[in-house]
């Protein structure tokens, strides 16, 4: 658990905001993007309903968003927000698709989140609206899939190549 160092409350783990008092919990300060270091869940598999296998660990994982080419590399020390920006409501992604046709693709602002842990890059849809695709199966919201070489993601209607570096 975390505790809001503002108003003493007890969150779980990978909490961002305290929808108290709106404090960042993992600074404690005033907001800014940073990359997530701790608290994910454990993975239940792949989107095809195998058992995640464990490979050789990669250094990263490259997105590459198909509509704009613009390429993102994730380091396993990272947790991501894939999402669009809106300042007024204090949503901050790291990787904010906006430039890339987000909006007009039906990217929510807080759409999923790609994480490493146990030697595999993960992405998990965070109820979307118009959900987190993988190689075509729409993601169960909130279900960690294991992504390989290769893959595609599809935010909304943005879709999203996988690589492993």
């Amino acid at each position: 658990m975390i505790e809001c160092p503002l108003c003493g409350r007890k969150y779980p783990v990978g909490a961002l905001f305290c929808p108290e008092c709106g404090v960042y919990l993992l600074t404690g300060g005033p907001l800014r993007t940073e990359p997530l270091l701790e608290g994910v869940p454990s993975p239940i598999g792949t989107a095809s309903g195998r058992a995640a296998e464990a490979p050789t660990a990669p250094q990263s994982l490259v997105l590459q968003v198909l509509t704009s080419g613009r390429r993102i590399v994730i380091r396993p020390d990272q947790e991501v927000l894939l999402g669009r920006l809106d300042v007024g409501r204090g949503i901050f992604p790291q990787v904010d698709l906006t430039s890339d046709g987000g909006l007009e693709g039906g990217v929510s602002r807080r759409h999923a989140r790609v994480f490493y842990q146990d030697g595999r890059f993960y992405i998990e849809d965070l109820g979307s609206t118009n959900g987190t695709y993988l190689n075509g199966t729409r993601l169960a919201p909130y279900s960690p899939q294991a992504l390989g070489e290769g893959d595609e993601i599809r935010l909304g209607q943005i879709p999203i190549r996988v690589a492993l570096a």
